[in-house]
């Protein structure tokens, strides 16, 4: 981590904070669906997305959520859709 020059790129507690996934796997496909406001996200005028804001893949819970899905060989759609269901029914 320490020779990442983009570290430490959100204000995340020490102890909750994790690097392994340095990017979003999801960006494609938040985009795509419009549930980049669920996560902090938001859409340029460009058509980019704009993630700053979201730090969900730098939690360590979410971390071992994902990887703990992608062991059971599910697909990224199908993590994006969990931790979507996860997020709509934290928002109730």
């Amino acid at each position: 981590m320490s020779d990442c020059k983009y570290y430490k790129c959100h204000d995340i507690p020490d102890e909750d904070y994790d690097c392994s996934l340095c990017y979003c796997p999801f960006y494609d496909i938040c985009k795509k669906t419009s549930k980049y406001a669920l996560f902090g996200g938001y859409l340029l005028s460009n058509k980019l997305l704009a993630c700053e804001k979201c730090v969900y893949f730098h939690i360590k819970s979410n971390v071992h959520v994902y990887n703990k899905l992608k062991n059971e060989n599910k697909t990224d759609s199908e993590i994006f859709d969990y931790f979507v269901k996860l997020e709509e029914s934290n928002k109730k």
